[in-house]
């Protein structure tokens, strides 16, 4: 390397991929919920997504948890990324 860091984009729609991984699901099966292929929600989740998206996805999620009997964690605050969170007592990274 030339001694440079590599950029790091800000990771987003942290709400939706915590709701995904903490319920234990792959992202696939989420799409697959959706009627999409899996390329296409990773794709879409590049870029943060309207409120409209977020809650035919977190829909998808929440459909999904309920069909496997699994919890999807509540998300504490929106806005918060995933590195803060985990600096709430009680609320690692599970």
């Amino acid at each position: 390397m030339d001694g440079k860091k590599p950029l790091r984009r800000p990771q987003r729609n942290q709400d939706i991929r915590a709701a995904i991984g903490g319920a234990g699901l792959r992202y696939w099966w989420v799409a697959e919920e959706l009627g999409i292929a899996c390329g296409t929600l990773s794709n879409r989740l590049r870029r943060e997504l309207s409120q409209e998206e977020k809650g035919e996805v977190l829909a998808a999620v929440q459909r999904l948890a309920d069909r496997l009997g699994a919890r999807v964690p509540e998300i504490p605050c929106p806005g918060m990324t995933l590195e803060a969170r985990a600096t709430i007592p009680g609320r690692g990274w599970q």
